[in-house]
Order: structure tokens, then sequence, then C-alpha cells
């Protein structure tokens, strides 16, 4: 019966032995599941983190890269573009007729150019041609000073005066105001057919015979492009590209580092902001602008 009591104990302590130890190895289990788990969390986190700093760095690279190129291609804004082997045409043939400067003194043709600066370059470079072939003295364009953009400014604001006189004087007499004795007579004005060619304006020569001032109201379109004798496009050229210089204020301000830098950072900031392309200045006012904004 001892025996018996003896065994049942010995049988019921290694029992509480088992479990307790079951028991313990649970735990055991547990905390390094708890772990293990934990460890899978830091590793995923870390890793993430360090995923998304190569991506913000690897963006960065890009936006930095993207700005650098941007900025260089704005920079070439101010450059001479590269000419492609090509070079002006602009030197007269032997054919050309050197206008004298007596030639034209007692006919006169007063023009009111119109549309924005661009627009009124091209109808005044054509007004000088059609004054050399109408054989008349061209008085200095008036700016279009009605459109929306009400801008004020006159021929010499935007342009060197003496400097388009000089330089086409063998092509076109050029003077800055219609004689006082004209200013009361009657004057023709003439709406010219666009792009009209030489016979056209050959035969606008008879207005002369009853007129000495030809006022024509818009200078935009008045003469074609082809089928024009090269020195007729070379002089448009020459009144373009060398007769219309722009004034002294505006050179300066073109020629100055500071500036151009100003205007570059200006375009780049106006297209990094709004993504558009913007249209070119078109008046004294708007090329203003830049400098002003900043």
């Amino acid at each position: 019966m001892v025996k018996y009591r003896g065994s049942s104990l010995m049988r019921t302590s290694s029992t509480t032995k088992f479990l307790s130890r079951m028991k313990s190895l649970k735990k055991i289990a547990l905390h390094v599941v708890v772990l293990l788990a934990f460890s899978i969390l830091v590793f995923v986190f870390k890793t993430q983190s360090i995923l998304e700093e190569v991506l913000l760095l690897s963006r960065s690279q890009e936006s930095e890269s993207e700005s650098q190129h941007l900025q260089a291609s704005v920079g070439k804004l101010w450059d001479a573009p590269f000419s492609n082997g090509l070079h002006p045409c602009i030197k007269l043939s032997a054919k050309y007729e050197v206008m004298p400067s007596a030639l034209g003194s007692n006919r006169f043709l007063t023009v009111r150019s119109n549309g924005g600066l661009n627009q009124m370059r091209a109808g005044i470079s054509d007004m000088v041609a059609v004054a050399h072939i109408m054989n008349a003295t061209l008085v200095i364009p008036q700016m279009d000073k009605r459109s929306f953009w009400q801008d004020s400014s006159t021929f010499s604001d935007i342009f060197d005066e003496l400097h388009f006189i000089t330089t086409l004087q063998g092509d076109v007499r050029i003077v800055k105001e219609l004689p006082k004795d004209l200013e009361s007579i009657p004057r023709v004005r003439k709406h010219f057919t666009s792009w009209s060619g030489m016979g056209y304006y050959k035969e606008m020569t008879q207005l002369w015979k009853d007129y000495q001032v030809i006022h024509v109201p818009k200078s935009d379109s008045r003469l074609a492009n082809n089928d024009l004798p090269p020195d007729i496009q070379r002089l448009r050229c020459r009144a373009m590209y060398h007769a219309l210089r722009f004034s002294a204020p505006i050179e300066s301000l073109g020629k100055c580092p500071r500036a151009s830098g100003i205007l570059s950072n200006y375009v780049t900031v106006l297209v990094l902001k709004l993504g558009v392309a913007l249209p070119c200045p078109t008046t004294a006012a708007d090329i203003a602008l830049p400098v002003l904004a900043f």
C-alpha cells in the first residue's frame, strides 16, 4: 500500500515537472515568434525607407538635370544660332538701280504701321521696298497706337531713326516728317492690295499724276513674298535686319550681361511654373516687363 502511494506521488511530480517545462517552452517559442515578427517588421520598414530615399534622390537628380537642361536651352537664346553654312545675301547686284538722293523728292509715302512689333517691322520693310519701286520719299512710319495694348511708343522710341535713314540712303529717300507746305494739301488714302507684286505697284505710280502724297493706313502684308526680283528681296532684308536697329536704350539693355541673365531667369521661371510657351513681347512695355518682374 505504501509502495503504491509512493509510486503515485512520483508520477504526479513527473507530470507536474513535464507540464511546467512545456509551459516554459511555449513561452520561449512565443517570445521567439514575437522577436522574429518584430525583426521582420523592422527590416521591412528600413528597406522601405531606403527605397524611398533612393527614389527621392533619383527624382532630385532627374529634376536637377532637367533644370540644368532648361537653363542651358534658355541660355542658348542669347547666343548666335548655328548658321548651317548659310550666309547673308543682301549685297546689291550689278543690275540694281541705286536711288539718287533727289529722285522722289516731290513724291511722299506716309505709312501707319499696324499689328505687333514683329508685324510692324515686316510691314515697314515692305514699305521701304514699295517706296523704292514707286520712286517715292518715305516718311518715317507711324507706329500702331490704336490696338488693344495701347502702346504710345514712337518710331524713335523703339528704333534708331538716324541709322534707319542713313543705312537705306542708297535705296530710298527717307525723311522724319512731311514738309510743312505739304501737310494741308489733298492726299490720297490708299489701301494697297495684300500680297501685291511689282506690276501692281508700277500701276500705282499713276497716282503721282494727281497727288504728291499717298497715305497707306496699313503696312502688313502689302508686298508679295514670291516672284519678286532678287534685289527687292535683298532690300527687304536690309531694311529689316540692318536698317531697323533698336534704339540705344534697348540696345544697351540687350547687351548688359545682368539683363540677359534676368530675362533668362524670367523665361525659365514662367516656363517651369506655367508649363506653357509664352508669346514674344510685342510692345515696349512687354519688353520691359521681365526686368520689372525681377
